[in-house]
């Protein structure tokens, strides 16, 4: 289970992260930690993995199935890709909106995520290089959510 953490406080913090084992939340430093991403057991009652990269509040998460890959966008205009299986550093950055990102979706075959931000923009990117691929401004309303069709190419 993936929980995105509170209201931002200031810069990140770095410390040790206790998990509660009667099955609470997670307890220690991880509270103070809005821009941190973590991952809890819920059954085993234990924080799984911590994930304190993003300098503002974190606002979406996602990830594909079958994949240890997992997405964090931020109000730091940014997006971060973890490795569950990896260290605490982020393993890619996308950088390209100009306001708060607000929507992401990884395409089915994990190879491109679309991202969308209160900047009224759709952003195109290539997972592996970082690299940018497609800009589009939405003429109308803010960017909320982005959600990838299953079968095709359909955003």
């Amino acid at each position: 289970l993936i929980q995105q953490l509170g209201p931002s406080c200031g810069p990140v913090q770095h410390g040790s992260t206790t998990g509660n084992s009667r099955g609470g939340s997670p307890q220690g430093d991880v509270s103070s930690l809005p821009q941190a991403v973590v991952v809890y057991d819920w059954r085993m009652g234990k924080l799984q993995h911590r994930f304190p990269g993003h300098q503002r509040e974190v606002t979406k998460v996602g990830c594909q199935y079958g994949s240890s890959r997992l997405f964090s966008a931020s109000r730091d205009l940014t997006v971060l890709m973890w490795d569950l299986h990896g260290g605490d550093q982020p393993v890619q950055e996308f950088c390209g909106h100009d306001l708060v990102v607000s929507g992401l979706a990884v395409s089915p075959d994990g190879s491109q995520l679309c991202t969308g931000s209160r900047d009224n923009a759709l952003c195109l990117w290539d997972v592996e290089s970082g690299e940018c691929l497609l800009k589009n401004a939405i003429s109308r309303n803010l960017v909320r959510d982005t959600v990838w069709e299953a079968v095709g190419q359909s955003l």
